[in-house]
């Protein structure tokens, strides 16, 4: 259920309310596994995410991540190559995600909300 919840300003104004919605949190993790789901399903499919892409893939993690990061360094040192490592933190990036760019390349995938075949 959604309500409009009156923000401020003139009451008669209907950019004065914003949407509040009253759904179950259990609803909203159900909904959103699926759809997480259907989407790596579709993005694997269709060849849109690389091997290297360990997040959101089934027997994939952070671990999995870093041992194959951990065994590549390992080889280079072995072989005597150079090796020379950035890391950044975008625990915070995440938060300033440009949407209108998100959804033009979620667009470009046939993924828009409207249009999806997921099979």
């Amino acid at each position: 259920m959604t309500v409009a919840y009156f923000k401020k300003g003139s009451r008669h104004e209907a950019n004065n309310y914003r949407p509040v919605s009253f759904t179950s949190q259990i609803c909203k993790v159900v909904v959103e596994s699926v759809f997480r789901d259907k989407t790596v399903y579709y993005l694997d499919k269709c060849h849109l995410i690389r091997n290297s892409q360990h997040g959101f893939r089934k027997g994939y993690s952070c671990t999995s991540n870093l041992l194959v990061f951990l065994e590549k360094v390992t080889a280079d040192i072995d072989a005597k190559h150079d090796v020379d490592t950035i890391c950044l933190d975008f625990a915070k990036a995440f938060d300033k995600i440009p949407h209108k760019r998100l959804i033009t390349k979620l667009k470009a995938h046939v993924i828009d909300g409207l249009v999806c075949n997921w099979n």
